[in-house]
């Protein structure tokens, strides 16, 4: 049988080459120890020396033989010659078959190495492949893993080709697994409704499969219906009796990923097992997706219903306020004529009906009675009339979902209850005795206006907010979601949160530094002048030289000038990125016409031109094949990938060091309007468009690339991000402190990210506001008094530090996504102890770091400096992401983020392109300005004047220069 290969010859070349190591890395695997020396040197002649040493070499990285690397490099040869005293020799005439043999025998003796061949070898590497695949089944990442697992044991690897065919009979074996954990219960009945997901239906030509894939985008009853019909059907097949909990999260992600991918016409071809298991993946994931955006419709229906009512409401209070003005007046002219009566002892009636008739005085005195004698009772009585669009769909929402509720909300349960009884009924007045102890004060006499009356308008309209709010805070979860569920399900044991580097193991290990720390500083700060307070706080002066911007100049106009698309093109032929976009279904990487492909696709989705268009701009490329590139090549990990590479490329260039050590990060919010219909999309009053919105929140780092990238519902605090970009960006970074702007911080991100282990720098909006605390009684800091807001409940930390840990550790291990589990946090009511602790232990990191903030100017310029720097980069991004009017046009956020990430994409390859060219160009002017040196760190990749964004779009992979371009410096 033939050997399979999943990899492209790229990719093992990438994987043989030793010229990408750093050279810390080159060194350490390749300098010799005087032993090795010793034993190099016992063979005789140059040839066999330098052969010998090479073998060696090879043994420690990448692991393989002489015979099983087809790489030269002449980087390692003269290396190794320099360290033997030996002048440059072809390693050609070291082809004498017994004598390498013999050399790599001697390897194995004396450096203790080993073979591949024994049988036990081999079952474990499968063993360990096979439980790899079931998480994991990306080619690149099994075969990474297995080079590590046959080097930790000292086993020299065989051909990349053996190791392919290896991994191809895993994954399929892993497959296989996980194909039997998913059907390993399944019933006759599920099978056949399974099957039936593939009629098509009469009326819309489209099959029960198209059908429940395709999802409303707007928040209205219809949709709402629309929904639950789906989340019915299927419900309906009994899927929650299946036991995927064994399956690990992200491999099942993928099995679902794939099952929304294909059609009706792709499942017809699979093998049974294969269409069944993948099928389950996408309902079981799809039936969470649906409760979720249940959810959502039902929020912003309820939003939208208060908006109007506060609107409404806003509008009766000017009204009332002209009123009132009017019936001031008239009071006014009734003190002046009864002052008049009784200065002139004449009859006050006789005056008053002077003024106005007594009639229209008696119905000036009703209408005073109208504007003082209502209760205030917000929005809530501006939209009676509004239940009954509630009614059109939500005794669909009491069938179709399940809630449960802490104590304290149980009286909202028993309030749902009671309308799903009367929606069953058919009855429309609420019992006098039905208890209203979920209805707050401020509403009580709207829902019960009298003692044996209950409104039901009032009821259900209060009954639905109060369950929005109380799923918002936590108090009630929704069985099947995955957004809304109880807390504690996302959180992993306290006995497994252990052996964290940063989390410290109980309260007493926590609070014993922090609390002497904050009394230092705020000791010191009782110490220093007044002048510097945080009220004094002034912006900072510019301190970057005018002659940076000269410097910066003269080196672009050395670069020479390119199209994106050759741009694109060259810095994959440095980098290999396109490899990433593995094909999600097969595994198999892009051939040289799909690389083509994936860089159009990479400019249609980056650039917002939108794949139509971007067929028609690029000859030879049709939209099918853009489309499909999208589909099966653009999803979320490959996107990751690809931009991880960028980054660590990034990394590793000589140039970036003027920059940064890629230890410091920041992230902010950029506002994208969205031009449909999007649930997730929202006015944000903040902004003076009144277009709705979603906001792309980007993380980068101190080297000028972006690692991260997410898309949030516009009016969602960017805050609840942050951590996401510091814990799953998958690159090399060795990140230490992150600089957010205002909207990126809270008290609980101050807090997580300490027991994270990173330094959380914002910069703070209106200091002046900002509160500080204190562990000891604040009358311990005397000159502090206007300083010191409170002190901080230590009680309640200890209390709930045991959760604390759960929660962090949860984050950090992967479990659940910190935004995820800050959004819940951050929403829960006061009351909820956990996020009121941590909130406590927050106010503790944020006091500390204050202090620093309000008295290093150096620690404000360098936060100034780091956001500076993600303005640039969203500036770019914005001059990219120009088509269709800079507008997103996709209802679902997955499809906004796939955009998102290819612009990501195209920002990381445009700071690579112009970093690698500007080391160039600063090679050649720092030999003519020694000064140059001086101003690099000033000098910014990310700059565009050069690039050529528009037009044609062609990509000939030949036509890229195998060095790179020549510079501008003829007529320099």
């Amino acid at each position: 049988m033939a050997m399979k290969r999943i990899l492209t010859t790229s990719q093992r070349e990438q994987l043989l080459s030793v010229d990408h190591l750093s050279e810390e890395d080159f060194k350490a695997y390749f300098s010799f120890s005087d032993y090795d020396l010793e034993v190099i040197n016992q063979h005789r002649g140059k040839v066999n020396k330098l052969g010998f040493a090479i073998q060696l070499c090879l043994a420690r990285y990448p692991g393989c033989s002489l015979s099983n690397w087809p790489i030269k490099s002449t980087r390692l040869t003269s290396y190794v010659s320099r360290q033997l005293h030996l002048d440059a020799i072809d390693l050609n005439s070291y082809d004498h078959r017994n004598t390498r043999a013999n050399h790599f025998n001697e390897i194995l003796e004396v450096f203790n190495y080993h073979r591949f061949g024994s049988a036990n070898t081999q079952k474990q590497l499968i063993e360990y492949l096979i439980e790899l695949a079931l998480e994991n089944d990306d080619s690149i990442y099994l075969m990474k893993k297995t080079i590590d697992f046959l080097t930790r044991k000292r086993i020299i690897f065989p051909s990349i080709a053996t190791l392919e065919d290896i991994i191809s009979r895993c994954r399929d074996k892993a497959e296989n697994n996980l194909f039997s954990i998913l059907l390993c219960s399944l019933t006759d009945i599920q099978i056949e409704k399974l099957e039936s997901l593939f009629q098509i239906y009469e009326e819309t030509k489209i099959t029960k499969l198209a059908w429940l894939k395709d999802i409303p985008g707007k928040a209205n009853p219809e949709s709402f219906m629309s929904i639950c019909k789906k989340v019915e059907v299927i419900a309906s097949m009994g899927l929650g009796t299946i036991n995927v909990s064994h399956i690990n999260r992200n491999r099942f992600l993928q099995l679902a990923r794939l099952g929304e991918n294909y059609d009706a016409y792709d499942f017809s071809r699979f093998e049974l097992e294969k269409r069944y298991s993948l099928l389950i993946a996408f309902l079981v994931n799809h039936h969470q997706y649906l409760i979720d955006q249940l959810i959502e419709i039902n929020d912003r229906i309820l939003a939208s219903i208060k908006r109007k009512g506060t609107r409404d409401s806003q509008e009766q209070l000017k009204e009332k306020g002209k009123l009132a003005t009017k019936k001031l007046e008239h009071y006014a002219s009734l003190i002046d004529a009864l002052h008049f009566a009784k200065d002139n002892d004449s009859n006050p009636f006789d005056e008053i009906e002077r003024i106005m008739p007594w009639e229209d005085l008696v119905q000036d005195g009703e209408e005073a009675k109208k504007i003082t004698g209502n209760k205030n009772h917000g929005y809530l009585e501006m939209v009676r009339n509004k239940a009954n669009y509630l009614r059109r769909y939500t005794p669909m929402l009491l069938r179709t979902l399940s809630f449960k509720a802490t104590p304290a909300a149980n009286p909202v349960l028993m309030a749902l209850t009671q309308l799903t009884d009367l929606h069953n009924s058919g009855k429309r007045k609420i019992p006098a005795d039905t208890s209203t102890d979920f209805v707050s004060k401020k509403w009580k006499s709207l829902v019960r206006p009298e003692e044996r009356k209950i409104d039901r308008s009032y009821y259900e309209l209060v009954a639905f907010t109060e369950l929005k709010n109380n799923i918002r805070s936590g108090d009630i979860s929704v069985e099947g979601s995955m957004i809304h569920r109880n807390i504690d399900d996302y959180l992993v044991d306290l006995s497994a949160c252990i052996d964290s580097e940063t989390i410290p193991d109980t309260f007493e290990d926590y609070l014993k530094d922090r609390e002497i720390i904050l009394d230092l500083q705020l000791q010191f700060y009782s110490t220093v002048d007044k002048r510097i307070s945080r009220a004094n706080l002034k912006k900072l002066e510019k301190v970057t030289p005018s002659e940076a911007e000269i410097y910066r100049k003269k080196l672009y106009s050395i670069i020479p000038k390119i199209r994106l698309s050759d741009l694109l093109i060259e810095v994959d032929s440095w980098t290999n990125f396109s490899q990433e976009f593995s094909h999600d279904s097969t595994g198999k990487p892009p051939s040289e016409q799909e690389r083509k492909i994936i860089f159009a696709a990479l400019l249609g989705l980056g650039m917002n031109i939108g794949l139509e268009k971007m067929a028609q701009s690029t000859p030879g490329i049709s939209y099918s094949q853009l489309a499909n590139a999208k589909q099966w090549r653009f999803y979320k990990e490959a996107l990751t990938r690809a931009q991880s590479v960028l980054v660590n490329y990034q990394l590793k260039l000589p140039v970036a060091d003027f920059w940064g050590e890629g230890k410091t990060t920041a992230s902010d919010g950029m506002r994208v309007p969205v031009g449909v219909s999007a649930l997730k999309s929202d006015v944000n009053p903040h902004y003076k468009s009144m277009e709705k919105g979603a906001t792309m929140i980007r993380s980068i780092n101190d080297r000028h690339t972006t690692h991260h990238i997410e898309v949030a519902s516009t009016n969602t605090r960017e805050a609840t991000h942050t951590l996401d970009g510091l814990l799953y960006h998958e690159t090399d970074l060795d990140i230490e402190e992150h600089f957010t702007d205002t909207n990126g911080y809270s008290d609980q991100v101050f807090g997580m990210t300490a027991l994270l282990g990173f330094d959380f720098e914002p910069r703070i909006r209106n200091i002046k506001k900002s509160q500080l605390f204190s562990i000891k009684s604040p009358s311990y800091y005397p000159n502090l008094s206007e300083d010191i807001s409170g002190k901080i409940n230590v009680k309640i930390i200890e209390e709930n530090y045991d959760e604390i840990k759960r929660i962090a550790y949860s984050i950090q291990t992967g479990k659940v996504s910190s935004s995820l589990l800050l959004g819940k946090l951050g929403s829960y009511a006061r009351k909820n102890r956990v996020a009121l602790a941590l909130r406590e232990l927050g106010r503790i990191e944020k006091s500390i770091f204050m202090i620093d903030y309000i008295t290093d100017s150096e620690l404000r310029r360098r936060i100034t400096h780091g956001l500076n720097k993600t303005e640039a980069i969203n500036a770019l991004a914005r001059e990219l992401f120009f088509g269709r009017r800079g507008k997103f046009m996709e209802r679902d956020i997955r499809r906004q983020l796939q955009s998102a990430s290819a612009l990501n994409v195209l920002i990381n390859a445009i700071s690579i392109w112009n970093a690698v060219y500007l080391q160039a160009a600063y090679n050649y002017l720092v030999k003519i300005d020694p000064e140059v040196t001086k101003y690099m760190k000033h000098v910014s990749p990310i700059n565009w004047e050069h690039i050529t964004f528009l037009g044609e779009y062609k990509f000939d992979l030949l036509s890229i220069p195998k060095h790179l371009r020549e510079l501008n410096i003829k007529n320099k």
